[in-house]
C-alpha cells in the first residue's frame, strides 16, 4: 500500500469510503422501501409543485420518485460534503502540514504526484458507486421492482462523475486560496449557486439559459434508473470535457506555483509586504486572537454558519413551511401501517405539535450532534498537524486551552438550537400553523446535552487518539445510537440496550415538553465526558497519539 501514492490514498480513504458507502446505502434502501407507500399516500401529486428541487420525472413510478428524492440532488450532494473536504486537502493539506516537501524531495514529478493522488480519490469514489450500486438492487428487491444491476450501477456512475467534477473543482480553488478550509468553503458556495442556477433556469420563464452554467443541469439530465428517459450523450461529453479541461489546468497550474503560496491573491489588497513588528502589533491588538476560545470562534465562524443556515433554514424552517401541505399526505401513509407505520407507530400524530416531532425532532437531534461534533473535530485536527505544540510550550495549563476550546464550541452549540427554535416559529407563524411555543423551545434547549457528549467524547479519544480515528469512532456512536432509537419499533432489541442510546433519552419534548430526569441524566453525561477529557489531556504526550 505504500509502494505508490494512489495506493496509499485509497489506503487512507478506505474508512471513509466504508461508512459513506454504508450511511448512503441504508438511505438509498430505506427511500426505496418506502416508496410504494409514500406514492399510495398521494406524495406524487404534492412533488409536482416542487419543480425547483428537481425535475419531477415519471414521479408516480417508483424509480421515477427515487430519482427524484434520491439520486437528482440529495445523494450526490451529500457525498460532494466528503470529495469537497477530501479534494482540499489533497494538496493544500499536505502544504498546512509541511508534507508536500517531503513527499517532493523523492524523484517524484509535481504532475505525477498530482495525478497519482487524484486517481487515489477517484478510486475511492468508485467503490462508493459500485457499493451504492448493491444497495439500490437491494432496494429494487425491497420495492417489488425488477432488479436491474444495470440501470442501478448506471445511476451511481452517474453520480461518480458529478463527484469527479467536484473533486477537480476544489483542487482547482485550493491554488487560489491558502488554506484547505478556505478551499472547500469556495467550493461548497459554487456548488450552490450552481443549484440556484439550475433551480431557477427550471422554475423562471425565460431563464433556462441560466441552466447551461450549471453542474447539476448536465448530471441531472441523465437518469438512468427510469427506463422511459433516454440516455443524454450531449450532456455526458459535456461533463468529460469539463473533466479533461480541469485536470489539464489543474495539472498545469500546480507545475508551475510555489508551495505554500497561491497562484493569484484574492485576498483584500492583495499582496502586501508585511514587517513581523507590524504583525505582532495587528495581533496584539486583535480581539480574536487574545484566546483560544475566540480564535477557535472565529475560525470555525463560516462552519457555523453553514451548519446553521443548512439545519434551521434549508431543513426545519422549509419542512415547517410546507407542513400544512403535508399533514393530510403524512397521516394517511403512517394510518395505512407497513414500514413508515411501524417506524412512527410510537408517535402521536393526531396533533400538529405530534407530526412537528416526528418529522422535525425525529432528526434534528442526530444532525445537530454532528454538527457538535464536527466543531470539536478541529481540535484533534490542530493536534494532528502539529499547530497546538507552540501554543502548549507557553506557560498556560493544558486544561484551560482544551477548556477555551470547549468554550467555544458550547458556544455555537448553545447558539444553533436557539435560532432552530426561532426558525420554526417563523415558519409556522408565515403559514398560520398553530405549534407549542414552550414545547418547541423545550425540544430545542433538549438538544444541547446531546452535543456536549459528542464534542466530550472527540475530546476524550484526540487524547489518545488520531483525528480521523477519533472522529471516525464518535461518528459511529452517534449513527449506531440513532438508528438502535428510530428502527426500535420495526427490529427487536433488549430494552436495556435501547436505553443505552442517547436519542431514546432525548425523549418527545415537542410533546411531552421538557423531561428535567433526562435532560440532567445526559448534561452530567457530556460534563462527565469533558472532565475525563481535561484530565486525560493533562497527562498525555502528543507523541504517545497514534
Amino acid at each position: 500500500m505504500f509502494r505508490s501514492v494512489w495506493l496509499k490514498t485509497i489506503r487512507d480513504h478506505r474508512v471513509a469510503v466504508l461508512g459513506w458507502s454504508i450511511g448512503l446505502g441504508l438511505l438509498l434502501y430505506a427511500l426505496y422501501a418506502t416508496a410504494e407507500q409514500a406514492l399510495r399516500g398521494g406524495v406524487a401529486e404534492i412533488y409536482q409543485s416542487f419543480r425547483f428541487y428537481a425535475d419531477p420525472v415519471a414521479i408516480d413510478t417508483v424509480p421515477g420518485y427515487i430519482t427524484f428524492r434520491g439520486t437528482s440532488v440529495l445523494i450526490p450532494t451529500v457525498l460532494a460534503i466528503w470529495v469537497l473536504l477530501t479534494g482540499a486537502r489533497l494538496l493544500r493539506g499536505e502544504e498546512e502540514r509541511g508534507s508536500m516537501d517531503v513527499l517532493l524531495s523523492y524523484p517524484l514529478g509535481r504532475v505525477r504526484l498530482l495525478l497519482e493522488k487524484l486517481i487515489g480519490v477517484a478510486v475511492s469514489i468508485l467503490l462508493i458507486c459500485l457499493i451504492l450500486a448493491g444497495f439500490a438492487m437491494l432496494g429494487q428487491a425491497s420495492a417489488h421492482e425488477a432488479v436491474d444491476y444495470g440501470r442501478a450501477l448506471g445511476a451511481m456512475l452517474n453520480v461518480g462523475l458529478f463527484e469527479l467534477c467536484v473533486l477537480l473543482v476544489v483542487c482547482l480553488l485550493s491554488h487560489f486560496l491558502r488554506t484547505a478550509g478556505a478551499a472547500a468553503g469556495w467550493t461548497g458556495g459554487v456548488l450552490l449557486v450552481m443549484f440556484m442556477l439550475d433551480a431557477v433556469g427550471r422554475t423562471v420563464e425565460g431563464a433556462g439559459w441560466l441552466r447551461n452554467l450549471s453542474l447539476y443541469h448536465y448530471y441531472n439530465a441523465n437518469k438512468p434508473l427510469i427506463p422511459s428517459v433516454p440516455a443524454d450523450w450531449a450532456a455526458l461529453a459535456v461533463l468529460g470535457v469539463a473533466l479533461l479541461a480541469l485536470l489539464v489546468i489543474n495539472a498545469w497550474v500546480f507545475a508551475r506555483r510555489d508551495l505554500g503560496g497561491v497562484v493569484l491573491d484574492l485576498s483584500a489588497g492583495g499582496q502586501r509586504e508585511e514587517k513581523p513588528l507590524e504583525l505582532l502589533e495587528e495581533a496584539w491588538g486583535s480581539p480574536w486572537l487574545r484566546s483560544l476560545g475566540w480564535r477557535t470562534l472565529r475560525a470555525r465562524s463560516l462552519a457555523i454558519l453553514a451548519w446553521t443556515v443548512g439545519i434551521c433554514g434549508g431543513y426545519a424552517g422549509l419542512l415547517t413551511w410546507m407542513l400544512p401541505r403535508l399533514l393530510d399526505v403524512f397521516r394517511r401513509i403512517v394510518g395505512e401501517g407497513g414500514v413508515l407505520g411501524e417506524l412512527f407507530s410510537g408517535q402521536d400524530i393526531s396533533t400538529n405539535q405530534g407530526v412537528i416531532s416526528a418529522a422535525l425532532f425525529g432528526f434534528i437531534p442526530v444532525l445537530v450532534s454532528f454538527y457538535a461534533l464536527t466543531l470539536a473535530a478541529s481540535w484533534s485536527r490542530d493536534l494532528d498537524n502539529g499547530r497546538m505544540e507552540i501554543v502548549l510550550s507557553t506557560p498556560q495549563p493544558r486544561s484551560r486551552l482544551l477548556l477555551e476550546h470547549a468554550a467555544a464550541v458550547i458556544l455555537a452549540a448553545i447558539f444553533l438550537p436557539v435560532v432552530l427554535w426561532l426558525a420554526i416559529l417563523l415558519a409556522a407563524w408565515a403559514v398560520d400553523l398553530r405549534v407549542d411555543v414552550a414545547r418547541l423551545a423545550a425540544a430545542s434547549a433538549a438538544i444541547f446535552p446531546l452535543e456536549l457528549i459528542a464534542a466530550g467524547l472527540v475530546y476524550l479519544l484526540a487524547c489518545r487518539l488520531p483525528s480521523g480515528a477519533a472522529t471516525g469512532l464518535a461518528s459511529a456512536f452517534l449513527l449506531v445510537s440513532f438508528l438502535g432509537e428510530f428502527l426500535r419499533p420495526v427490529v427487536s432489541m433488549p430494552d436495556w440496550l435501547i436505553g443505552l442510546s442517547i436519542f431514546h433519552q432525548y425523549g418527545t419534548p415537542a410533546v411531552t415538553g421538557m423531561e428535567w430526569g433526562r435532560f440532567l441524566a445526559l448534561l452530567a453525561v457530556g460534563v462527565a465526558l469533558l472532565v475525563a477529557a481535561v484530565v486525560a489531556f493533562g497527562r498525555t504526550s502528543l507523541a504517545a497519539r497514534s
